[in-house]
């Protein structure tokens, strides 16, 4: 990830990875490993959240060095579910970092980016309130579009 140029000014618009959502492969039946910089700080049952159950186990890590955290689900309940699904989520004041990320997917066989979201910062002087978010903003999933 790119640090932004310093241009005397101060920055009036942030833009920081907020949450990163993984599904990736690896050997059967294998836990996540150790992730350098982090620390495991519990290893739990899943609970069924919908009436189809998806991963038992959920391995929690917390960051070293700043508030970032990870899940990793693991040990998939159905044959059609990748090995593992692992959601990072960033720290509020720095964001995810490339290190950050590619220290997880150094552990993966192959990946796929399943969400990733952007959190905008916008600086006082910029005028963007609450206001204004509300009158012009649209939320909602991205689509390809063929055009």
């Amino acid at each position: 990830m790119r640090k932004p140029r310093k241009t005397g000014r101060k920055q009036r618009i942030r833009a920081l990875l907020d949450r990163v959502q993984i599904l990736a492969s690896a050997p059967e039946g294998r836990a996540p490993s150790p992730v350098e910089g982090f620390t495991v700080t519990r290893d739990s049952f899943v609970r069924r959240q919908t009436t189809t159950s998806t991963y038992a186990r959920c391995r929690h890590y917390n960051s070293l060095t700043n508030d970032s955290k990870i899940y990793w689900q693991y040990n998939r309940q159905k044959g059609w579910l990748r090995p593992w699904k692992i959601t990072m989520v960033a720290d509020d004041k720095t964001g995810l970092s490339r290190d950050e990320i590619e220290r997880v997917l150094r552990h993966c066989r192959s990946y796929q980016l399943l969400t990733v979201e952007i959190a905008i910062d916008f600086s006082p002087p910029i005028g963007v309130s609450k206001q204004f978010i509300r009158r012009h903003a649209a939320f909602g999933k991205s689509r390809r579009r063929a055009d």
